[in-house]
């Protein structure tokens, strides 16, 4: 009965309590997994130096070093309000379809990279892939260690929290399924746009 004056009247249904609880800690998850990321970008656009020595030389010493890091705060900043926004907004169905589209764009974009990094930096490490510099050292490429053990596992977690987090948004086990098809479809894509040479984040 409920559940017909719901669709007479377009009231949003809202998820069983359990995927309300999970959804609660996701976007928490997210909004907390994304500002720890942002953090340390802040420092490095505010002139820190502290944490340089784990990333590619060149890298840091890149004329818009700053630039980067604050667009990237900035970035960061909305990836972890998303989350909170998928907690709190539910009212609407534009919103919801809006929400749900950038947690898409998240996960595929963010997943893939973490994949085809992980999978990139062991290839170097084991000499799959050859370094610009020769052979890896450990001492010379210190900073591809950190990529694989810290930077691109950062990518992939974020990923999957927002894939999660679209799961727990939808009601519908069918919807839900069409989610992790689209989902799945958008990492593949990440994939193969990396062994082409194309790198979205």
């Amino acid at each position: 009965m409920i559940d017909m004056i719901e669709k007479k009247v377009n009231i949003p249904s809202y998820p069983q309590p359990q995927l309300r609880r999970n959804l609660v800690l996701t976007g928490y998850a997210v909004f907390i997994w994304s500002i720890a990321y942002m953090l340390p970008h802040l420092y490095w656009a505010l002139g820190g130096t502290i944490g340089l020595s784990l990333l590619k030389e060149s890298v840091a010493e890149t004329a818009f070093w700053e630039m980067i890091n604050w667009v990237a705060s900035g970035f960061l900043t909305a990836a972890g309000l998303v989350g909170i926004a998928f907690i709190y907004l539910r009212k609407q169905k534009v919103i919801s379809y809006l929400l749900l589209g950038i947690a898409l764009f998240g996960c595929s974009i963010a997943t893939s990279h973490g994949i085809y990094g992980l999978f990139y930096r062991i290839f170097q490490i084991t000499g799959v892939v050859e370094l610009e510099s020769g052979s890896f050292n450990v001492n010379e490429h210190l900073f591809i260690v950190w990529d694989l053990l810290l930077f691109e596992p950062w990518f992939m977690i974020e990923g999957v929290l927002f894939g999660f987090l679209g799961w727990f948004y939808i009601n519908k086990s069918r919807n839900r399924r069409i989610w992790l098809m689209l989902c799945t479809v958008g990492i593949i894509f990440g994939l193969v746009s990396g062994l082409l040479g194309v790198r979205f984040a």
